[in-house]
């Protein structure tokens, strides 16, 4: 009885809140007189809680107080976003990167973080020279933007810092990343096709583009390849350079329906070849390079994936994890299929169209 007594005395917030119709955080907000809470409803629960014989409790009122204090020191904090292409900009000219940049400074504004772009190529710099700017400047985490060659090395005194690594193409030091997942953006494609009727589907990629995913794309082609009847199974197209010639006798032999790739080049040549896409054959592209492109293909969604990496290493600054992790953690981002104008639910060839593919081949 006591307890209850005491209770009725000293109501809770979320005991106001029962009573007023209203949850526990408009309470709070109104009893601080927050202005996102109309006049009349703070003036009303305010009433309410004087009524009642609410009192803050001092305890949980300085910690609410030290928790602001933390979020506008936080606001101070920068994270480098760090770029190692060749010139200072350069690093622009790829869309994807673009948006990495754009959806983790997104992200980090809305942890109370800013962005900085850092580039690690500056004339004369060295690792330890770098690494004492970044200190100097209270970065103390660092964003690795991906690297223009397919696996390659950064170097920092990483003691110093919390460290992410955007894509695939950072392979030392092992640490942690954010990426697409580039296996499961080739099987979606591939289910995508299957279920619009594709039944020959064929891969043309580079060499160069093929190591920067892992051969994630590879890899999930040739599951997909070896689970197929054999009249179907169509070799993939991996070269170092596009080559007309080349690509028009990998079409002429293997005969696909569709092509799936990363690049806009197979699309380009199969214009080129007076092939109609997609009357005559298919295209699909498992890296789409902006949203508004009209392509089928794979949204790889790579705001989400700077935003997430992110979150990655403000995680590991709130932990005060520095340095190499012993055991490198990888998120990786599924993507979503897009229906596009270079696909088309496939239905039996009429006579006439068939005539006008044997003639191009």
């Amino acid at each position: 009885m006591l307890l209850d007594s005491q209770m009725k005395d000293v109501p809770t917030l979320r005991q106001l809140a029962l009573l007023a119709g209203v949850s526990r955080t408009t309470v709070s907000l109104a009893l601080r007189s927050h202005p996102s809470i109309p006049p009349t409803t703070r003036e009303t629960i305010q009433a309410l809680a004087k009524k009642e014989g609410y009192r803050r409790d001092p305890v949980v009122a300085t910690l609410m107080n030290q928790l602001r204090i933390s979020r506008v020191k936080r606001a101070e904090e920068k994270l480098a976003f760090l770029t190692s292409y060749p010139t200072r900009d350069s690093w622009k000219n790829c869309n994807n990167n673009f948006r990495f940049h754009a959806g983790a400074c997104q992200k980090a504004t809305e942890l109370g973080y800013r962005v900085e772009t850092v580039w690690a190529k500056e004339p004369g710099i060295t690792q330890a020279r770098l690494s004492k700017i970044l200190y100097t400047r209270n970065i103390r985490g660092v964003i690795l933007a991906p690297l223009l060659v397919p696996s390659g090395h950064v170097s920092l005194n990483w003691q110093y810092f919390a460290a992410v690594a955007i894509s695939q193409t950072v392979v030392k030091p092992a640490l942690n990343r954010a990426s697409h997942s580039h296996y499961q953006g080739m099987i979606l494609t591939l289910r995508q096709l299957r279920h619009l009727g594709y039944k020959r589907i064929g891969m043309a990629a580079l060499i160069g583009d093929n190591a920067r995913v892992n051969h994630g794309w590879e890899a999930a082609y040739l599951l997909y390849y070896h689970g197929q009847p054999v009249e179907n199974r169509i070799e993939s197209l991996i070269v170092s350079a596009w080559d007309s010639k080349s690509f028009k006798g990998w079409l002429d032999k293997f005969r696909p329906d569709v092509v799936v790739s990363n690049d806009a080049m197979p699309l380009t040549m199969l214009k080129e070849l007076n092939y109609h896409v997609p009357e005559d054959i298919g295209y699909a592209c498992v890296d789409l390079p902006n949203e508004t492109i009209p392509w089928s293909g794979i949204d790889q969604r790579p705001r989400d994936v700077g935003a997430a990496a992110v979150d990655l290493v403000v995680g590991q600054l709130q932990a005060n994890a520095f340095g190499l992790p012993d055991c490198a953690r990888s998120v990786l981002m599924e993507g979503r299929w897009q229906n596009g104008t270079t696909t088309q639910r496939q239905v039996s060839k009429p006579k006439a169209r068939a005539r006008r593919l044997a003639v191009k081949r």
